[in-house]
């Protein structure tokens, strides 16, 4: 009888160890921050990424002839300001600008590019120049910003009817626009000679 009592206790205890989950505690003095490590790394912005950034800064700038400070700008006023501020000295005239860069058509337009316009007493001549900040799907309409007459630093459309009639050519002044460098060691490994394309953004 004693026998058999000692087999009954022994599957009891072997029938209740297969049916209880055991759950370790968790450590107060461990917060889910300490167990988890996330690194975000940001992708650099490129030269004319920079560039039209500082471009943008300036809307709402006045419109004021032969001048070319933030307090006011005109056409070429502006675009050699910004460009200045990037290394890139540019002439003082909208039609001096065009010689500055390679000439570009205008179905291979890319944010940065400058972008020349005949001036309000119509001709042929070069009277206007913005810089290119987005080109439409379509590879031919883009918008760019510029000092405008009427409304000082703003950003405009190809499309629009008094533009449209007016664009005349267009030049690319940046032609190397590779991200700098990251130069960040990540988990003991030195990647400083990583570029911007090789690490997710």
């Amino acid at each position: 009888m004693k026998f058999l009592s000692r087999i009954f206790i022994v599957t009891l205890l072997i029938s209740t160890a297969s049916t209880t989950t055991w759950a370790a505690e968790p450590d107060p003095e461990m917060s889910p921050a300490a167990t988890t490590t996330q690194i975000n790394i940001t992708k650099p912005q490129s030269q004319v990424e920079n560039l039209l950034s500082y471009a943008k800064t300036f809307r709402g700038v006045p419109y004021r002839y032969g001048a070319m400070s933030p307090k006011g700008f005109d056409c070429s006023g502006f675009t050699s300001y910004v460009y200045k501020e990037f290394g890139y000295k540019l002439h003082r005239t909208a039609g001096g600008q065009l010689s500055n860069g390679t000439r570009v058509n205008r179905n291979e337009l890319k944010p940065g590019d400058l972008v020349f316009f005949g001036g309000r007493g119509g001709g042929r001549g070069i009277g206007h120049v913005g810089i290119v900040t987005k080109v439409d799907g379509n590879g031919h309409d883009f918008t760019f910003i510029h000092a405008s007459c009427s409304k000082g630093i703003t950003e405009n459309h190809s499309s629009e009817s008094y533009y449209k009639v007016r664009y005349r050519n267009a030049c690319r002044v940046i032609k190397d626009n590779t991200p700098p460098e990251i130069p960040v060691r990540l988990m003991g490994f030195d990647i400083a000679d990583f570029t911007a394309d090789r690490v997710s953004e």
